[in-house]
């Protein structure tokens, strides 16, 4: 019997104690502050140049469809014969296959008998060094039926192509695999590129170190990738590549292929590189390394990491796939047709997809919703964070210096984590943000934003208790930044994954009023700025290659941009990744400022040139550019505004309406934008709430912090 192993079981805000002192360090409000700067109605506007996503151009290859069903005819009793199921699209899936001898015969001929229509591969296609004297034995011998044009010397090649490879360590051992990129005929540039077929789009990626536009999740073949996947409306999205992101055998993680691949849109993720077959699902994504199909030198398994489901290295074998609309099945076989194992990915129904649910054009009746108070009895909370976990916990952030645990409709007695003694606390100081790390579900890691006794602030790198998955590791505290705050006030704090897997931090422009250091125009601090960084490249941080400031020049490399009064708040809308800021003004404008996602980093937010709309003090530089805001609410409305986040949850009437409130005033407005692209504002509810903070929890429900301590949840009347 063949080893099958299984795993082991296992408000400026400030938030603040007394009206007097929201008054001095919320709204910094000075009198008559403004009163003699002209009020303009339009400021001159910026255009924004989508960034250039990759020079790879998408070629279809092959048929893209089934032909057309035919309406079901009647039967002889005159009810209609049921139209019969689609026929399944069967591929097959090989990978460290190119050295020719039995194993990799034996497989070319086990997988020639499914009688796929293409064949796709995960890399190390010619062993040993990728050479064009081997290329064609190592290839051509077995699969030249698959291959067209085939100017090899075993027979006949295909007619159309049908054979796709991906490239792997071994094949770039040749000068810029130039034997790969001769012998076959790909779309695109070769090395990375898509097609579609039947249900499926394919998505071959490069991920050796030496692909000259990059494998960082933040390279321009991933932006490539991250575009077409947001562009693709192909029931399936297949990513294929060499290198597994994750994996149980001899060379494990490869950390620089952990692309956030769910949240781009892919289905599932096959791979190579170890020789085994290994099935694993990390966040609800399933990862296939498929690695077993003609290297003679199967690898053992190592202990079993964390999301791994099936492990198998006895023999060699390959991927049999079929397809349909609304079903994926791969089943690993060996080349002796047993069958090891079998996974079916099933499409959903529509309605049980919020995030495939359309934005809304208009604003649902807000009296058939209520915020429902869930959470009571906390002290200043400023924020909660929902790990991607399985878990259901709600974290909640006390400006004092703890986190809590809601859990299972209860709010636990002991801290999660405890800095207490160490937060500066008063006006807009104290333990400010909290953001779990991605794979936090395998790597227990978190980041926090505080200040402490100093006067800094500080972002800091933690990991959860080994025993107990409810505490911190108060003693793997690492400290990530340190910033000097030279007031009380416009400490910013907050902190979000980006849909790049980067960490973004936001901090305000260091206090009092109107900006007198002029931080936020200088980009030679951190104040005043949205910093974004790579908290896994390096130790503690690495910079993100399309940083502003990355290779150098006058800007500090962590800024992604500037001209930030106090970012108080800031979300990603999961499902098109855009950026909504919400920066708390100074004497009369609060403001939105929405930047999409493909637009480039380098922002210029405006303040102190401008608050809002209007011009406040000084005049900028020619040829200075900026990004307003979108929307924009006087005082008379409110007085500090509180960024929310994007509706993505269950309830289809709110589909695409971001959700933001005041601090002072406890109104929640709706913000969407409709179909000629011009955005409507409502307001939606009158809470009487100091609304400090909202809530996204993994299912894209939202939640209302009042800083007066609860937690409260929209849901349906």
């Amino acid at each position: 019997m063949p080893r099958i192993f299984v795993p082991r079981k296992a408000f400026v805000l400030l938030l603040l104690v007394t009206v007097l002192t929201l008054a001095l360090a919320a709204c910094d409000r000075l009198p008559g502050g403004d009163s003699n700067v002209p009020v303009i109605t339009l400021p001159p506007t910026l255009t924004l140049s989508a960034a250039t996503p990759s020079p790879v151009t998408r070629t279809p290859a092959a048929p893209t469809d089934a032909p057309a069903t035919e309406a079901p005819e009647a039967s002889p009793t005159g009810e209609p014969t049921p139209t019969p199921p689609p026929t399944p699209l069967v591929f097959a899936v090989i990978g460290d296959f190119g050295q020719a001898g039995e194993p990799e015969a034996d497989v070319a001929a086990q997988v020639k008998s499914w009688q796929p229509e293409f064949i796709i591969t995960t890399g190390d296609n010619n062993y040993p060094s990728g050479s064009a004297r081997t290329i064609d034995e190592n290839i051509g011998q077995y699969y030249h039926e698959f291959i067209s044009p085939y100017t090899g010397t075993y027979g006949a090649g295909a007619d159309t192509n049908r054979f796709f490879p991906t490239l792997g360590n071994h094949d770039w051992k040749a000068p810029n695999v130039e034997p790969h990129l001769a012998y076959f005929e790909l779309p695109g540039n070769k090395r990375y590129y898509d097609f579609i077929w039947g249900p499926v789009h394919f998505f071959a990626i490069d991920s050796d170190s030496r692909e000259p536009d990059g494998v960082g999740r933040s390279s321009v073949q991933a932006q490539w990738l991250r575009q077409k996947l947001a562009e693709s409306t192909a029931p399936w999205k297949v990513v294929y590549f060499h290198h597994p992101p994750y994996s149980s055998a001899e060379h494990g993680d490869i950390d620089w292929m952990q692309w956030p691949f769910a949240e781009w849109g892919a289905d599932v993720v096959l791979s190579g590189h170890d020789h085994v077959y290994e099935r694993l699902n990390l966040g609800g994504l399933t990862y296939l390394i498929v690695g077993a199909s003609g290297n003679p030198n199967l690898y053992a398994f190592k202990e079993p990491r964390r999301g791994s489901q099936v492990r198998y290295n006895d023999d060699y074998g390959a991927l049999r796939a079929e397809a349909t609309p609304t079903e994926l099945t791969f089943t690993f076989i060996t080349r002796t047709g047993e069958v090891i194992d079998t996974v079916t990915l099933a499409q959903p129904p529509a309605a049980e997809s919020a995030l495939s649910l359309p934005s809304v054009q208009a604003f649902p009746n807000p009296e058939n919703y209520r915020w429902q108070q869930i959470v009571d009895g906390l002290e200043q909370p400023v924020g909660v964070a929902f790990p991607d976990d399985g878990s259901g916990r709600m974290f909640i952030i006390e400006q004092r210096g703890k986190i809590r645990i809601f859990q299972d409709g209860q709010l636990l007695p002991e801290p999660f984590l405890d800095l207490s003694e160490r937060v500066l606390n008063g006006a807009e100081l104290g333990l400010l943000g909290l953001a779990f790390h991605p794979d936090f579900a395998k790597n227990g890691e978190f980041f926090i934003n505080f200040t402490a006794q100093d006067h800094y602030s500080y972002v800091a790198r933690f990991r959860v208790s080994a025993d107990d998955p409810n505490r911190a590791d108060m003693a793997s505290e690492t400290t990530v930044l340190r910033v000097k705050q030279p007031y009380q006030n416009h400490n910013g704090g907050h902190l979000a994954f980006g849909p790049d897997g980067y960490l973004y931090i936001g901090f305000g422009d260091g206090g009092s009023a109107g900006d007198p250091e002029g931080n936020a125009q200088n980009i030679s601090t951190f104040l005043g700025k949205m910093l974004r960084i790579d908290v896994d490249g390096g130790a503690p941080y690495a910079i993100p290659p399309d940083n502003p400031f990355a290779s150098g020049g006058e800007g500090l490399p962590e800024i992604w941009a500037w001209g930030l009064r106090n970012p108080w708040k800031y979300s990603f809308d999961r499902l098109t990744g855009d950026l909504y800021i919400a920066d708390v003004g100074q004497n009369q404008w609060e403001e939105i400022h929405f930047y999409p996602v493909d637009s480039p980093p380098g922002a210029n937010f405006g303040w102190d040139f401008w608050e809002g709309l209007h011009p406040f003090e000084g005049t900028p530089p020619a040829g200075t550019e900026f990004v307003f805001p979108i929307w924009e609410y006087d005082h008379s409305q409110g007085c500090s505004v509180t960024g929310g986040f994007v509706y993505r949850g269950s309830f289809p009437e709110w589909q695409g309406i971001y959700l933001y409130g005041d601090y002072c005033t406890g109104y929640v407005w709706g913000l969407l934008r409709d179909a000629a692209g011009i955005w409507q504002n409502t307001q939606l509810y009158q809470t009487g709430m100091n609304i400090a903070a909202f809530g996204e929890d993994a299912q894209g429900e939202l939640y209302l912090v009042n800083y007066r301590g609860e937690v409260y949840k929209l849901v349906s009347r």
